[in-house]
């Protein structure tokens, strides 16, 4: 049984690395994950501000984000591979829930990549959400909140799920895994997500 069960492990990465030899651009999501709704076509972008990968992608992304079909509903997913990326999830979801992603979402990814500021703790990004114009209580409070500490769970939950192994990792419609390497790098990645959307679109109709 051992055997087989090697032997099916091996066929199945020969027939990824098939499919991307082809150049779909993309692995399939098996199982394929439940998505919103049924009228739009979810873009979950897995991604950390430690991430100097993420870093050099979001701007593209973002621009791709601008200008996708109305139907397209967004989602960014931070990523916790170790403790030292929490402190970075936390930040995300705090401006979230604060309605202050405006403001700290690009700045602070230009601030660790850019300008090379060393943000290590919940602290540091406390102090940068600061200088943003947000309160130190209420940033205090939203890194710390229940719902917070919820949402670090759902997201581990949620990296098992979708099969997450790095990052920036884009997941169109809760199907098709997108990455740096499956695309052939960030511009086919943006290429190969707006391709799979219109497909998407099209199947809708």
């Amino acid at each position: 049984m051992q055997f087989i069960a090697r032997w099916l492990g091996t066929l199945l990465l020969l027939v990824s690395a098939a499919a991307t030899a082809q150049g779909s651009g993309y692995a399939l999501l098996s199982p394929s994950q439940p998505v919103a709704g049924s009228s739009t076509i979810e873009v979950r972008e897995f991604f950390s501000y430690a991430c100097p990968a993420c870093a050099a992608f979001e701007p593209r992304f973002e621009a791709w984000v601008q200008q996708a079909p109305e139907q397209v509903q967004v989602v960014r997913a931070p990523v916790v591979f170790s403790d030292a990326w929490k402190p970075f999830a936390q930040a995300y979801y705090a401006a979230e829930s604060l309605d202050v992603l405006d403001r700290i979402h690009n700045p602070l990814f230009e601030a660790m990549h850019d300008a090379k500021r060393p943000f290590r703790t919940s602290k540091d990004l406390i102090k940068f959400f600061v200088e943003q114009g947000v309160s130190k209580e209420q940033a205090e409070g939203a890194f710390n909140s229940f719902r917070t500490d919820m949402q670090l769970r759902q997201g581990a939950q949620a990296l098992r799920n979708y099969k997450i192994e790095s990052t920036p990792t884009v997941v169109v419609n809760g199907k098709y895994i997108v990455t740096p390497r499956t695309a052939g790098g960030h511009e086919g990645m943006i290429m190969v997500i707006d391709r799979l959307v219109q497909q998407e679109l099209a199947a809708k109709q």
